[in-house]
């Protein structure tokens, strides 16, 4: 007779234990949301190894207790950048809202494949009705669909795969594109992921046409309608033209009406990148911004940027959700269902994963526990901030203001006594770099028209005028410092 095994338990915690940990961890949390005024964006002059001294520990043989557990995440959070500081305007990095936080733990507690509806019925139509809402908001029509991905790169592989195989009949996924002659069509500000894209499907990365821009850094729409032209002639047709909505650079929104105007001339997929802007379309005051938009094949969007979800939360949108099942979609004998139950989409034919996180919880909830309202004012205030910064930064001597556009603002430290391009590139580049090692404001940069500038993007709900003003205090600060010290070592 066959003996049955003996039960192990030793990961099945009990709710009595699992009720203490999260206890704890919410501790954590709680001081976390605290801290953001009164502690630095991150620890003065961190360095690796200090990090790796802290954090990385051997995986023991026996459990850890749970004090030293919690002591280890406490000395995580204290080696970490404070992504939620209000001073923290680096890049553009959400802050992530409170009520994405706490709808990822049960999202994490119920672990559901959202790759097949049978493994997660709930989570599949929640994820569904956010981004057919997401589409509306853009004026998508009712066939629109889309995807929770894990960001703006992955979201716009899935569209040019989708416009890729819209452009060679759906032939490139049997046999390749070798016998293709297909080109992508982007600003000189695109993102670089258009290019990763095009090496991930064999288009390769010379199969970008990087379009000048104009004046305002948007893509130049005659000088787009000339490179597709030449292409013609040459034998060579559109996978895509990929418009920007809100550059990472500068926050420009190409002339996205000329640029679909042109794309149907030459029966070219028009993709729009919208991962920072595109939430700007629900402040009644910027929406116009984006006119062109509905027109669109697919949209990119990330609100794990300017709808400060947590992260990953980025997403693809799709003008008919039926091209994302004929672009991804396979065969699995494993996966049998009766043809007439009464059962719903299997997003995992949709896309390139089959396992998938129920990442549309942490959106959803935060949508719905603060409105659309909110977000549009929230968004129309950050873009004010940022005319305050700029005329701050245009009535300081020490100040030059490069561009603006959305929530970025583009500046640079310009001593009164100086006017060397080259010095001045140099002093911002270490300026940067002080103040990022000191840890009180953390900008990032751009490079514009070839010249280095400091850099701040607000997609951070908890900045106010304050914060700003403290960035200008510690640049002048700093930029006073270094520009004594290299002074100080010119010849006379």
């Amino acid at each position: 007779m066959a003996e049955r095994p003996t039960p192990v338990l030793d990961l099945d915690w009990d709710p009595e234990r699992a009720r203490a940990f999260a206890d704890d961890i919410v501790d954590l949390w709680v001081e976390l949301l605290g801290s953001f005024r009164g502690k630095p964006v991150v620890r003065s002059q961190l360095t690796r190894e200090q990090v790796q001294q802290a954090i990385a520990l051997d995986v023991p043989e026996e459990p850890l207790s749970q004090p030293k557990l919690v002591a280890h995440l406490r000395a995580l959070l204290d080696h970490s950048l404070r992504a939620g500081h209000p001073a923290h305007l680096s890049y553009i990095t959400g802050s992530g809202t409170v009520p994405g936080a706490a709808a990822d733990l049960l999202a994490s507690g119920l672990n559901p494949n959202v790759g097949g509806w049978l493994l997660s019925p709930a989570a599949t139509e929640i994820e569904l009705a956010l981004t057919s809402w997401l589409a509306r908001q853009f004026g998508l029509p009712e066939t629109a669909g889309g995807l929770i991905v894990a960001g703006g790169a992955i979201a716009n592989f899935v569209a040019l795969k989708v416009a890729r195989d819209a452009a060679t009949g759906l032939e490139a996924r049997r046999s390749g594109v070798a016998s293709h002659r297909l080109a992508v069509y982007c600003s000189e500000e695109a993102h670089v992921t258009i290019d990763r894209a095009a090496d991930m499907l064999g288009l390769g990365s010379d199969a970008v046409r990087h379009i000048a821009v104009d004046a305002e850094l948007r893509l130049d729409v005659a000088a787009l309608e000339e490179v597709l032209r030449a292409d013609a002639a040459r034998g060579i047709r559109p996978a895509a033209v990929v418009a920007t909505a809100g550059t990472t650079g500068t926050g420009a929104i190409d002339p996205l009406a000329a640029i679909a105007d042109v794309a149907s001339q030459h029966g070219a997929w028009l993709h729009v990148d919208a991962a920072y802007g595109g939430p700007a379309v629900l402040a009644d005051d910027l929406k116009p911004l984006f006119r062109g938009i509905e027109r669109a094949g697919s949209i990119t969007l990330d609100p794990h940027k300017w709808l400060s979800t947590p992260l990953g939360s980025g997403c693809i949108l799709v003008r008919d959700a039926q091209a994302l099942s004929d672009s991804f979609g396979v065969y699995a004998s494993y996966v049998h269902e009766e043809e007439d139950l009464d059962r719903g989409v299997n997003i995992g034919f949709m896309g390139p994963q089959f396992s998938r996180g129920f990442d549309a919880l942490k959106v959803w909830v935060s949508l719905l526990a603060h409105g659309r309202a909110a977000y549009g004012r929230r968004i129309s205030h950050d873009v004010e901030l940022t005319h305050y910064l700029s005329a701050l930064v245009d009535e300081h001597p020490e100040f030059e203001l490069v561009t603006r556009g959305l929530s970025i603002c583009c500046f640079r430290y310009r001593p009164a006594d100086v006017d060397d391009d080259a010095y001045l590139d140099g002093l911002n580049e270490r300026l940067l770099t002080e103040l990022q090692l000191d840890g009180r404001v953390f900008p990032s940069n751009a490079i514009i028209h070839g010249r280095f500038c400091l850099r701040t993007c607000i997609v951070n709900f908890r900045t106010e005028a304050e914060d700003l003003e403290r960035v200008l205090e510690v640049a002048v600060e700093l930029g006073a410092r270094l520009h004594a010290g290299a002074s100080s070592t010119l010849p006379s």
